[in-house]
């Protein structure tokens, strides 16, 4: 692992000097020397250094406050203050920047390791509780926007993201279109092996959809076996064609629960399109479960276009 890589920000030459070869006695690499604020902020974007020691009082039009708080806000590269005397006032505006430690000049080498080890430890523990938090911050937003059992949009987020594609659509005078389906005689399903034969072909059933379609289409569980794709950038004769090639793909499944081979999976669909259907998220949800109602009341296992 290599050495902890430092820039010097001190507008006093001597100082400057001091500071280098104190870290340098310590193990630590002297990324650069910089004696205004404008300088450090550039050379702390350039070499991108492990920490930076920043002197509070900098001459000049940048001082090291201003620049400590934009390396930090803009590089997230945690900044350790040096200072001898500050006024009231400049000293609350470095507090207010949230600086990892403080040096008071003159110093011993004991102390600048001790707040230089602390600052860096303090930055790597926040770090890797911002990296947590969004982790769990993602995984709470995919409990609240996916199904639990197949992995699908919820019905939550297709609320969320179907007006959206509609007034997309509108303004770019592109088509997308609906696919409604369910799985026929599902509830047989359960009754004859159990709900969780039932879970199984949903699964399963589910794995086929996120594999057949692309990343930006939206695949949704709406609950029970319903389920519905938005295919973007997609009109009613491009709809027709994935529909038809779907349902085979469905057909040709393979399932088993408890080591009992299944019935085979057949599913019935309903066809909506935007423009050709409605110019409304509620209208298309409305012509596509209509198109689904008529394939089951044609006897099931089809796809049929809504009128």
């Amino acid at each position: 692992m290599s050495n902890p890589r430092i820039l010097v920000v001190e507008d006093e030459a001597a100082v400057a000097l001091d500071i280098r070869e104190k870290l340098r006695r310590l193990d630590y690499e002297v990324a650069g020397l910089a004696s205004s604020g404008q300088e450090a902020v550039a050379q702390a974007a350039e070499r991108h250094p492990d920490l930076v020691l920043m002197d509070i009082t900098l001459r000049g039009e940048m001082d090291g406050v201003e620049a400590a708080d934009r390396i930090q806000k803009y590089l997230q590269i945690p900044v350790i203050y040096l200072t001898a005397h500050s006024d009231a006032r400049t000293l609350v505006r470095a507090k207010l920047t949230e600086p990892y430690g403080y040096i008071l000049k003159p110093f011993e080498e004991t102390e600048l390791r001790i707040s230089i080890e602390m600052g860096l430890h303090k930055h790597k523990s926040s770090s890797e509780r911002s990296q947590l938090d969004k982790a769990v911050l993602q995984d709470l937003l995919d409990r609240a926007l996916r199904d639990s059992l197949t992995g699908l949009y919820n019905r939550r987020y297709l609320e969320e993201e179907l007006p959206r594609e509609v007034s997309l659509a509108r303004r770019t005078g592109t088509a997308f279109s609906l696919i409604m389906l369910d799985v026929d005689h599902f509830k047989s399903i359960n009754d004859q092996f159990g709900h969780g034969a039932g879970d199984t072909v949903l699964a399963q059933l589910a794995k086929l959809l996120l594999n057949l379609f692309r990343t930006e289409d939206i695949v949704c569980r709406l609950g029970g076996d319903e389920m519905l794709i938005v295919l973007k950038g997609t009109d009613l004769k491009g709809a027709q064609v994935v529909a038809h090639r779907l349902h085979q793909k469905v057909a040709e499944l393979k399932m088993e629960y408890n080591g009992q081979q299944l019935d085979s999976c057949h599913v019935s669909m309903g066809l909506a399109a935007f423009p050709d259907h409605g110019s409304t998220a509620e209208i298309l949800l409305q012509k596509a479960d209509a198109a689904l109602y008529s394939a089951k009341t044609q006897g099931r296992d089809r796809v049929v276009v809504s009128v």
